[in-house]
């Protein structure tokens, strides 16, 4: 899978199937989390995974910047603190 067979538009099937990817391009052995992917996009907040969450839900659009970046990971960009974001100890989601 590459960051153009995604469609223009994501929905949440899309980014549902973003994570499963990208967590086996990470070697991860499993979908990457909400949790994952929302600190690899530089999402802040005290819930980094919410945005994630609300767009895999439909609550809010997944926007031009976002895909770009998703785009971006599923073609085999990896930002240089990957292992960093990736699962911490005591992490909960999804």
């Amino acid at each position: 899978m590459k960051g153009d067979d995604f469609p223009a538009s994501m929905d949440g099937a899309d980014m549902r199937a973003a994570r499963a990817h990208l967590g086996a391009l990470w070697r991860l052995g499993r979908p990457a989390t909400m949790t994952e992917l929302g600190r690899v996009l530089g999402l802040e907040g005290r819930d980094v995974g919410a945005s994630v969450r609300d767009w895999e839900r439909g609550k809010s659009p997944i926007r031009g910047p976002t895909r770009i970046a998703i785009r971006a990971l599923l073609d085999g960009w990896r930002p240089g603190e990957l292992e960093s974001y990736l699962r911490r100890a005591g992490d909960q989601d999804e």
